[in-house]
Formats: C-alpha cells, structure tokens, sequence
C-alpha cells in the first residue's frame, strides 16, 4: 500500500507544480462567459477589431518587456512568451466589449479607462501573488503606469477607426 501511495504521489507531483499556470485558462473561460453575456452580437462584425487590436498591442508590449528581462510569464501554452489564454481570452474578449462600449464624453472615457486599467490592475496583482507572472526588473506602479498609456491609445484608436459607431446612434456608446 506504501508503494501505491508513493507513486500516486509521484505521478501527481507534475500537476502541482503546473497548478497555478492553470490560473490563465481560467481567467479565459471567466472572460468568454462576461464576454458572452455583454455582447453585441449586431455590432460583433465591426467591434470584433478592437479585440484583434488588443490582442496585438498586448503581444507586442508583452515580447518587448519579456525581451528587456523585465518580467517573465509562467504558462502552458505561450505565443511570444505571452499566454495563450490570456491574449485571446481576457485581452481579446475585453478589447471587443471596451470598443463596443465606449463613452462618447471625453470625460467618461477617462472615467471608462480609469475603471479598466484598475481592474487589469487587480488582476495582474493577483497573477504575481499566485506566481504566474513574476516582476524580475520591474513593479506594479510601472504596469499601471503603461496599462494607462495602453488604454488611452487604444480608446484614440478605436475612436479613429470608428469601431464603437457602426449599428449605434451618434458617436459609440454613452
């Protein structure tokens, strides 16, 4: 009996030590179900490229920072060092629902990346204390930081192209 129990805890050792990776996948699946619930099936054909946008700004500011060994990312499956799971869940999902859902005032756009960059914020924080994401030369006031310059370009390019305004009245959402 001693013997099977040492090989079970043999054979499960392995998936241990891949648990929090597993926190990716399912902070995708929490972002598909938010995603599928919020949607705008109407607008999907024209707001689906702000999911794209975001999924590609994500990868490329992740591969530079990876790249300056500024952090590194524990994942199952990686494109660019990033996360699967991440760039085509949480980013992808919240790009689309943040280009459908952007404010026409300036000053509820502020408001609208203010509450988004907090939330990215808290999720990330969570990703380093599960140890998922590790800061080697960098910290979570710098991510903020970048997460602000990110969404405000993004809220000018969704605005630019227009991605908020078809199948609505005016100028995108509120």
């Amino acid at each position: 009996m001693q013997e099977i129990l040492q090989i079970f805890i043999n054979s499960t050792e392995g998936m241990t030590r891949n648990l929090p990776e597993y926190a990716w996948p399912i902070s995708a699946v929490i972002a598909w179900i938010i995603f599928f619930l919020l949607v705008d099936w109407s607008r999907l054909r024209y707001t689906i490229w702000g999911g794209v946008f975001a999924s590609a700004l994500q990868i490329l500011v992740d591969d530079a920072a990876m790249k300056m060994n500024l952090y590194q990312v524990k994942t199952l499956i990686s494109v660019l060092g990033s996360s699967v799971f991440f760039t085509f869940g949480v980013v992808f999902a919240i790009g689309v629902l943040f280009a459908q859902s952007l404010p026409v005032s300036r000053w509820l756009q502020v408001f609208n990346i203010l509450v988004v960059v907090a939330l990215f914020s808290v999720e990330e924080y969570l990703y380093v204390k599960i140890g998922v994401l590790k800061y080697l030369n960098w910290n979570h006031p710098a991510s903020i930081f970048i997460d602000l310059l990110v969404f405000t370009s993004f809220t000018w390019l969704v605005e630019a192209l227009g991605l908020n305004q078809a199948g609505c009245v005016g100028r995108g959402g509120l």
